[in-house]
């Protein structure tokens, strides 16, 4: 399939839920004029939610067509099938076409799994049809639609081709770090590059989070902290030490959460005073950290593992 008959075959799905919604209007005027009978005016209002629910089917089949576009793929997934327009009257015939949607909405959201899943294997397949670097279909991909979604496939690909520097040298993971602006990206770029053991990058983003530690609003500092924590990297504990002994106890908290994430049995010496709190959370929660630092050891999370990329990684909304 080509571009021009992949938007033909979108074209065609508006069209067809155009009749759709013009059967379905018949239907529900036939139902108000003729009865106002309970169980048909619960009838009507199903028939009302599955319209709704056909426009963000056909929403979400553009956005995965134009993914695959984006990567230079051709999807296989079986196409959305569109409800026979309803012309009856009769409450069984709108029974019908709620039906016939609850099996139509089930498949289409079988074929966004594929389509997610086959955006994933493009981007971390080469072939003599499509050359292109794992940087660039990274670009285009972002490019044609930078949702939640594209920045997750993207992050699963890099996570996935850790031990592949083929396909994803490290200066391609440089490259992803410095060209795109998205904190979840450029962190599992610096992440996947310090499970190959070059931190560089993960010590320029706690450098940038750096500052926003010391602002003057504690929820600033709190999602500096946040940010840090999603590191997993021991070098963040330095920069969230001092909060600590921030004045602000939510801020305190957010920082021992933080410690606990990035820290090992090096660290345990900046929580321990907080096991005599008067706050019975800090209290509670500094020996929680204490505690689970014990079982690392000091040269934990100095250089990532898989399973320190994997707990933080953006999670693809349509994968199995």
């Amino acid at each position: 399939m080509n571009r021009s008959s992949g938007l033909t075959t979108i074209a065609s799905k508006k069209s067809a839920l155009l009749y759709a919604f013009i059967g379905a209007a018949l239907t529900y005027g036939a139902l108000s004029i003729s009865s106002n009978d309970a169980q048909q005016r619960q009838q009507i209002t199903a028939l009302e939610h599955k319209i709704l629910d056909l426009e963000l089917l056909v929403a979400q089949q553009e956005q995965a067509l134009n993914n695959a576009y984006a990567v230079g793929i051709t999807t296989t997934a079986t196409p959305l099938a569109m409800a026979t327009p309803a012309t009856s009257s009769t409450a069984a015939n709108t029974t019908t076409s709620v039906d016939q949607q609850d099996t139509e909405q089930s498949q289409a959201n079988a074929s966004i799994v594929v389509d997610s899943n086959q955006v994933l294997k493009a981007l971390s397949t080469q072939s003599d049809r499509d050359p292109r670097s794992f940087p660039d279909k990274i670009n285009d991909l972002l490019a044609s639609n930078p949702s939640q979604e594209n920045v997750a496939i993207a992050s699963k690909g890099m996570v996935d081709l850790t031990d592949n520097r083929d396909l994803l040298p490290d200066y391609a993971l440089e490259s992803i770090y410095q060209e795109h602006s998205n904190p979840e990206l450029k962190r599992v770029a610096a992440q996947v590059l310090s499970a190959r053991g070059d931190n560089r990058l993960l010590e320029k983003q706690i450098n940038t989070l750096a500052p926003r530690l010391h602002s003057e609003s504690p929820e600033e500092r709190q999602r500096a902290l946040v940010e840090l924590a999603k590191t997993h990297y021991a070098g963040a504990a330095t920069a969230i030490a001092p909060l600590l002994q921030d004045d602000n106890v939510g801020v305190k908290l957010d920082a021992l959460l933080a410690l606990r994430a990035t820290g090992n049995q090096g660290h345990i010496r900046w929580a321990d005073p907080l096991r005599n709190d008067p706050d019975p959370a800090v209290s509670w929660l500094a020996n929680d950290v204490v505690n689970h630092l014990q079982n690392l050891s000091e040269t934990a999370r100095t250089r990532l593992t898989d399973s320190d990329i994997a707990s933080g990684i953006p999670l693809m909304a349509h994968t199995n």
